[in-house]
Protein backbone atom coordinates (compact mmCIF):
# COMPACT_ATOMS: atom_id res chain seq x y z
CA UNK A 1 0.00 0.00 0.00
CA UNK A 2 1.42 3.26 -1.06
CA UNK A 3 0.25 6.67 0.74
CA UNK A 4 0.93 10.28 -0.59
CA UNK A 5 0.75 13.80 1.04
CA UNK A 6 -2.98 14.79 0.44
CA UNK A 7 -2.23 18.47 1.82
CA UNK A 8 0.31 21.20 3.25
CA UNK A 9 -0.59 24.27 5.34
CA UNK A 10 1.42 26.87 7.33
CA UNK A 11 -0.04 29.57 9.24
CA UNK A 12 2.43 32.10 10.83
CA UNK A 13 1.02 34.60 13.26
CA UNK A 14 3.15 37.54 14.58
CA UNK A 15 1.51 39.74 17.46
CA UNK A 16 3.25 42.89 18.78
CA UNK A 17 1.66 43.79 22.03
CA UNK A 18 2.27 47.31 23.72
CA UNK A 19 1.55 48.69 27.20
CA UNK A 20 1.29 51.90 28.25
CA UNK A 21 1.07 53.20 32.06
CA UNK A 22 1.37 56.67 32.57
CA UNK A 23 4.69 57.30 31.70
CA UNK A 24 6.08 53.35 31.09
CA UNK A 25 5.82 51.64 28.60
CA UNK A 26 6.61 47.74 27.52
CA UNK A 27 6.63 46.27 23.74
CA UNK A 28 7.17 42.91 23.13
CA UNK A 29 6.37 40.42 20.45
CA UNK A 30 5.52 36.76 20.07
CA UNK A 31 5.50 34.74 16.36
CA UNK A 32 3.79 31.30 16.00
CA UNK A 33 4.60 29.01 12.70
CA UNK A 34 2.21 26.04 12.49
CA UNK A 35 3.36 23.55 9.78
CA UNK A 36 0.53 20.79 9.22
CA UNK A 37 0.78 17.80 7.07
CA UNK A 38 -1.98 15.20 6.14
CA UNK A 39 -1.71 11.43 4.30
CA UNK A 40 -3.44 8.97 3.21
CA UNK A 41 -7.37 9.24 2.13
CA UNK A 42 -10.83 9.88 3.52
CA UNK A 43 -10.84 6.03 4.36
CA UNK A 44 -8.05 5.91 6.43
CA UNK A 45 -5.27 8.50 6.67
CA UNK A 46 -2.99 10.31 9.14
CA UNK A 47 -2.53 14.43 9.98
CA UNK A 48 0.37 15.72 11.60
CA UNK A 49 0.78 19.41 12.81
CA UNK A 50 3.90 21.40 14.52
CA UNK A 51 4.05 24.50 16.20
CA UNK A 52 7.51 27.00 16.74
CA UNK A 53 6.56 29.72 18.95
CA UNK A 54 9.18 32.51 19.30
CA UNK A 55 9.14 35.72 21.58
CA UNK A 56 11.03 38.35 21.46
CA UNK A 57 11.16 40.65 25.02
CA UNK A 58 8.63 40.03 27.69
CA UNK A 59 5.90 41.58 29.49
CA UNK A 60 7.56 41.95 32.28
CA UNK A 61 9.44 44.54 30.81
CA UNK A 62 13.17 42.40 30.59
CA UNK A 63 14.92 41.20 27.71
CA UNK A 64 13.97 37.94 26.62
CA UNK A 65 14.58 35.10 23.56
CA UNK A 66 12.71 31.97 23.72
CA UNK A 67 12.08 29.41 20.79
CA UNK A 68 9.73 26.69 21.62
CA UNK A 69 9.21 24.44 19.21
CA UNK A 70 6.31 21.63 20.10
CA UNK A 71 3.67 19.15 18.83
CA UNK A 72 -0.05 20.32 17.76
CA UNK A 73 -2.11 18.02 16.19
CA UNK A 74 -1.13 14.34 15.68
CA UNK A 75 -3.84 12.18 14.56
CA UNK A 76 -5.25 9.15 12.68
CA UNK A 77 -8.82 8.95 11.34
CA UNK A 78 -10.64 6.75 9.85
CA UNK A 79 -14.27 6.01 7.75
CA UNK A 80 -16.20 3.64 9.17
CA UNK A 81 -18.06 2.21 6.51
CA UNK A 82 -20.08 4.99 5.80
CA UNK A 83 -22.16 4.66 9.36
CA UNK A 84 -19.49 7.27 10.97
CA UNK A 85 -16.16 8.31 11.51
CA UNK A 86 -12.66 7.85 14.11
CA UNK A 87 -10.20 10.35 15.45
CA UNK A 88 -7.42 9.25 17.70
CA UNK A 89 -4.36 11.14 18.82
CA UNK A 90 -3.90 14.66 19.94
CA UNK A 91 -6.63 16.58 18.23
CA UNK A 92 -8.22 20.23 17.81
CA UNK A 93 -11.26 20.09 18.60
CA UNK A 94 -14.08 22.73 18.06
CA UNK A 95 -18.07 22.51 19.12
CA UNK A 96 -20.87 25.23 18.87
CA UNK A 97 -19.36 28.73 19.77
CA UNK A 98 -16.18 26.96 21.33
CA UNK A 99 -17.18 27.93 24.86
CA UNK A 100 -16.69 24.35 26.20
CA UNK A 101 -14.42 22.89 23.89
CA UNK A 102 -12.75 25.26 21.52
CA UNK A 103 -9.49 25.49 19.46
CA UNK A 104 -9.18 28.79 21.34
CA UNK A 105 -6.87 30.10 17.85
CA UNK A 106 -7.19 33.39 20.11
CA UNK A 107 -4.02 32.56 21.68
CA UNK A 108 -0.83 31.72 20.37
CA UNK A 109 -0.40 28.29 21.64
CA UNK A 110 -4.26 27.10 20.79
CA UNK A 111 -6.06 23.73 22.82
CA UNK A 112 -5.75 19.97 22.11
CA UNK A 113 -7.60 17.53 23.01
CA UNK A 114 -5.55 14.03 23.84
CA UNK A 115 -8.15 10.94 23.04
CA UNK A 116 -10.50 9.74 20.67
CA UNK A 117 -13.45 10.97 18.70
CA UNK A 118 -16.24 9.34 17.59
CA UNK A 119 -19.01 10.96 14.70
CA UNK A 120 -21.91 8.55 14.03
CA UNK A 121 -23.83 9.53 10.42
CA UNK A 122 -27.48 9.61 10.55
CA UNK A 123 -30.40 11.71 9.09
CA UNK A 124 -31.71 13.03 12.39
CA UNK A 125 -28.81 14.87 13.78
CA UNK A 126 -24.82 15.50 13.95
CA UNK A 127 -23.41 13.37 16.69
CA UNK A 128 -20.23 13.11 18.46
CA UNK A 129 -18.76 11.21 21.34
CA UNK A 130 -15.12 12.10 23.01
CA UNK A 131 -13.23 10.35 25.43
CA UNK A 132 -9.90 10.79 27.23
CA UNK A 133 -8.10 9.43 29.93
CA UNK A 134 -4.91 9.11 31.96
CA UNK A 135 -4.16 6.94 35.26
CA UNK A 136 -1.33 6.33 37.54
CA UNK A 137 -0.31 3.61 40.39
CA UNK A 138 2.31 3.25 43.13
CA UNK A 139 1.51 0.16 44.73
CA UNK A 140 4.44 0.64 47.06
CA UNK A 141 3.67 1.61 50.86
CA UNK A 142 2.23 3.91 51.23
CA UNK A 143 -0.21 3.06 47.83
CA UNK A 144 -0.85 6.40 45.20
CA UNK A 145 -3.40 6.50 42.65
CA UNK A 146 -4.44 9.47 40.25
CA UNK A 147 -6.81 9.03 37.60
CA UNK A 148 -8.69 10.97 35.55
CA UNK A 149 -11.25 10.53 32.73
CA UNK A 150 -12.91 13.15 30.25
CA UNK A 151 -15.97 12.63 27.81
CA UNK A 152 -18.37 15.06 26.12
CA UNK A 153 -21.26 14.12 24.16
CA UNK A 154 -21.74 16.63 21.29
CA UNK A 155 -25.45 16.99 19.25
CA UNK A 156 -25.95 19.69 16.49
CA UNK A 157 -28.58 19.66 13.83
CA UNK A 158 -29.54 22.11 11.00
CA UNK A 159 -32.99 22.70 10.05
CA UNK A 160 -34.48 25.18 7.37
CA UNK A 161 -34.24 28.10 9.58
CA UNK A 162 -33.41 27.14 13.18
CA UNK A 163 -29.88 25.06 13.99
CA UNK A 164 -28.61 24.27 17.34
CA UNK A 165 -25.75 22.96 19.19
CA UNK A 166 -25.76 21.05 22.50
CA UNK A 167 -23.06 19.80 23.99
CA UNK A 168 -22.19 18.33 27.79
CA UNK A 169 -19.36 17.64 29.21
CA UNK A 170 -17.64 15.86 31.95
CA UNK A 171 -14.39 15.70 33.87
CA UNK A 172 -14.18 13.27 36.83
CA UNK A 173 -10.54 13.02 38.92
CA UNK A 174 -9.88 10.52 41.56
CA UNK A 175 -6.54 11.08 43.70
CA UNK A 176 -5.65 9.51 46.87
CA UNK A 177 -5.64 11.87 49.51
CA UNK A 178 -7.59 14.23 48.11
CA UNK A 179 -11.66 14.39 47.63
CA UNK A 180 -13.21 13.23 44.28
CA UNK A 181 -14.93 15.27 42.27
CA UNK A 182 -16.74 15.19 38.77
CA UNK A 183 -17.23 18.37 37.24
CA UNK A 184 -19.75 18.95 34.27
CA UNK A 185 -20.10 22.20 31.69
CA UNK A 186 -23.19 22.34 29.36
CA UNK A 187 -24.03 24.74 26.94
CA UNK A 188 -26.55 25.36 24.18
CA UNK A 189 -26.07 27.56 20.96
CA UNK A 190 -29.26 28.19 18.67
CA UNK A 191 -29.66 30.35 15.73
CA UNK A 192 -32.75 31.42 13.86
CA UNK A 193 -32.94 33.43 10.45
CA UNK A 194 -35.79 35.83 9.87
CA UNK A 195 -37.46 36.07 6.39
CA UNK A 196 -36.20 40.10 7.05
CA UNK A 197 -32.88 39.19 6.82
CA UNK A 198 -32.09 39.22 10.72
CA UNK A 199 -30.56 36.36 11.99
CA UNK A 200 -30.79 35.80 16.22
CA UNK A 201 -27.84 34.59 17.74
CA UNK A 202 -28.64 32.55 21.76
CA UNK A 203 -26.29 30.92 24.15
CA UNK A 204 -26.32 29.28 27.46
CA UNK A 205 -23.94 27.67 29.53
CA UNK A 206 -23.24 26.99 32.78
CA UNK A 207 -19.95 25.23 34.38
CA UNK A 208 -18.83 23.67 37.98
CA UNK A 209 -16.02 25.53 39.11
CA UNK A 210 -15.29 22.98 41.95
CA UNK A 211 -14.53 25.73 44.55
CA UNK A 212 -17.92 26.61 45.31
CA UNK A 213 -21.49 25.70 45.25
CA UNK A 214 -22.14 28.32 42.68
CA UNK A 215 -22.04 27.48 39.43
CA UNK A 216 -20.46 29.40 36.65
CA UNK A 217 -22.95 31.07 34.19
CA UNK A 218 -22.88 32.80 30.60
CA UNK A 219 -26.25 34.10 28.81
CA UNK A 220 -25.77 35.70 25.34
CA UNK A 221 -28.06 36.56 22.57
CA UNK A 222 -26.89 38.47 19.42
CA UNK A 223 -28.19 39.65 16.05
CA UNK A 224 -26.73 40.49 12.58
CA UNK A 225 -27.71 41.68 9.83
CA UNK A 226 -26.96 41.92 5.86
CA UNK A 227 -27.53 45.50 4.73
CA UNK A 228 -26.27 44.41 1.21
CA UNK A 229 -24.35 41.86 -0.60
CA UNK A 230 -21.42 43.64 0.79
CA UNK A 231 -22.22 45.14 4.27
CA UNK A 232 -23.42 43.17 7.59
CA UNK A 233 -23.87 44.71 10.63
CA UNK A 234 -24.02 43.06 14.26
CA UNK A 235 -24.52 43.14 17.77
CA UNK A 236 -24.77 41.33 20.72
CA UNK A 237 -25.37 41.19 24.74
CA UNK A 238 -22.63 39.00 27.11
CA UNK A 239 -24.52 38.61 30.92
CA UNK A 240 -21.88 36.49 33.38
CA UNK A 241 -23.21 34.89 36.35
CA UNK A 242 -21.96 35.67 40.01
CA UNK A 243 -18.89 33.50 39.73
CA UNK A 244 -18.70 34.72 35.44
CA UNK A 245 -17.46 31.97 33.07
CA UNK A 246 -14.26 30.30 32.51
CA UNK A 247 -13.18 27.32 30.98
CA UNK A 248 -9.72 26.17 30.19
CA UNK A 249 -10.84 23.68 27.44
CA UNK A 250 -12.84 26.40 25.19
CA UNK A 251 -12.00 28.89 22.99
CA UNK A 252 -11.95 31.66 25.04
CA UNK A 253 -9.86 30.67 27.78
CA UNK A 254 -6.85 32.44 27.53
CA UNK A 255 -7.91 36.41 29.40
CA UNK A 256 -4.43 37.99 27.85
CA UNK A 257 -5.44 36.29 24.18
CA UNK A 258 -6.47 38.93 21.45
CA UNK A 259 -9.97 39.17 23.37
CA UNK A 260 -8.57 42.10 24.94
CA UNK A 261 -10.14 40.68 28.51
CA UNK A 262 -14.25 40.72 27.34
CA UNK A 263 -14.58 37.11 26.42
CA UNK A 264 -14.24 35.45 29.69
CA UNK A 265 -14.40 36.76 33.42
CA UNK A 266 -14.20 35.12 36.72
CA UNK A 267 -16.67 37.94 38.06
CA UNK A 268 -19.55 38.80 37.56
CA UNK A 269 -19.91 41.31 34.77
CA UNK A 270 -21.83 42.50 30.80
CA UNK A 271 -20.39 42.94 27.65
CA UNK A 272 -22.37 44.60 25.08
CA UNK A 273 -20.95 44.66 21.76
CA UNK A 274 -21.73 46.30 18.31
CA UNK A 275 -19.34 45.80 14.72
CA UNK A 276 -19.84 45.08 11.44
CA UNK A 277 -18.27 43.90 8.11
CA UNK A 278 -17.63 44.91 4.68
CA UNK A 279 -16.55 42.56 2.16
CA UNK A 280 -15.44 43.78 -1.39
CA UNK A 281 -14.56 40.26 -2.59
CA UNK A 282 -10.66 39.29 -1.94
CA UNK A 283 -10.38 42.40 0.66
CA UNK A 284 -12.48 42.48 3.85
CA UNK A 285 -12.51 44.92 7.02
CA UNK A 286 -14.40 44.27 9.88
CA UNK A 287 -14.50 45.75 13.43
CA UNK A 288 -16.14 45.47 16.95
CA UNK A 289 -16.34 47.75 19.57
CA UNK A 290 -17.29 46.18 23.50
CA UNK A 291 -18.34 48.06 26.26
CA UNK A 292 -17.70 46.27 29.48
CA UNK A 293 -19.32 46.41 32.84
CA UNK A 294 -17.52 44.90 36.13
CA UNK A 295 -20.11 44.77 38.11
CA UNK A 296 -17.58 43.85 41.08
CA UNK A 297 -18.34 46.55 43.93
CA UNK A 298 -14.80 48.06 45.12
CA UNK A 299 -13.84 51.44 46.35
CA UNK A 300 -14.39 53.39 43.53
CA UNK A 301 -17.25 52.34 41.86
CA UNK A 302 -18.29 49.24 39.19
CA UNK A 303 -14.96 49.20 36.74
CA UNK A 304 -15.92 49.90 33.17
CA UNK A 305 -14.10 49.82 30.37
CA UNK A 306 -14.28 49.54 26.27
CA UNK A 307 -12.11 47.77 23.93
CA UNK A 308 -12.09 48.03 20.17
CA UNK A 309 -11.17 45.26 17.75
CA UNK A 310 -10.58 45.87 14.09
CA UNK A 311 -9.09 43.64 11.18
CA UNK A 312 -8.79 43.98 7.64
CA UNK A 313 -7.88 40.56 5.51
CA UNK A 314 -7.01 39.86 1.82
CA UNK A 315 -7.26 37.19 -0.09
CA UNK A 316 -4.09 36.53 -2.12
CA UNK A 317 -4.89 33.36 -3.97
CA UNK A 318 -6.83 30.16 -3.32
CA UNK A 319 -4.03 28.76 -1.30
CA UNK A 320 -2.98 31.85 0.88
CA UNK A 321 -4.48 35.22 2.47
CA UNK A 322 -2.93 37.67 4.86
CA UNK A 323 -4.82 39.22 7.88
CA UNK A 324 -4.03 42.47 9.75
CA UNK A 325 -5.44 42.95 13.65
CA UNK A 326 -5.59 45.55 15.99
CA UNK A 327 -7.25 45.77 19.43
CA UNK A 328 -6.87 48.71 22.13
CA UNK A 329 -8.33 49.01 25.58
CA UNK A 330 -8.43 51.53 28.55
CA UNK A 331 -9.28 48.46 30.85
CA UNK A 332 -6.17 49.31 33.12
CA UNK A 333 -7.58 53.08 33.53
CA UNK A 334 -7.60 56.21 31.18
CA UNK A 335 -4.33 57.19 31.59
CA UNK A 336 -3.37 53.97 30.32
CA UNK A 337 -3.33 51.94 27.01
CA UNK A 338 -3.30 48.36 26.08
CA UNK A 339 -2.79 47.72 22.19
CA UNK A 340 -2.26 44.33 20.00
CA UNK A 341 -1.60 44.42 16.67
CA UNK A 342 -1.15 40.77 14.80
CA UNK A 343 -0.06 39.73 11.58
CA UNK A 344 -1.47 36.42 10.16
CA UNK A 345 -0.06 34.86 6.71
CA UNK A 346 -1.62 31.28 5.72
CA UNK A 347 -0.73 29.38 3.15
CA UNK A 348 -2.53 25.54 2.03
CA UNK A 349 -1.84 23.22 -0.47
Amino acid sequence: TTVSAQDWSVDSRTRVNSIEVGTESQTYNENLTRIGVGFGTDAVGVHLSTDYTTILGSSDGMSAFEFTPSIHEAYVHSNVMGYGSIKAGRIALNFGSGRIIGSNDFNLGGNTWDGALIGINNDFADFHLGYAGNSYEDTEAPSYELSRTQLFVNVSKDFDALSFNLIYSMDTEVETGYEDFELTNMGLDASYAMDNGININLGYYTAENGTSDDDMKLITIGADYAVNDQFTINGSYDQYGEKGFYLGSGSFGDQLGSAMNYSSFIYESNDLNVGGTYNMGDFELAGAYHMVSDERANANGDADYNVLDASASYKLSDNSSVKLNYSTSDQLGDDAEVTRMWLSLHVGF
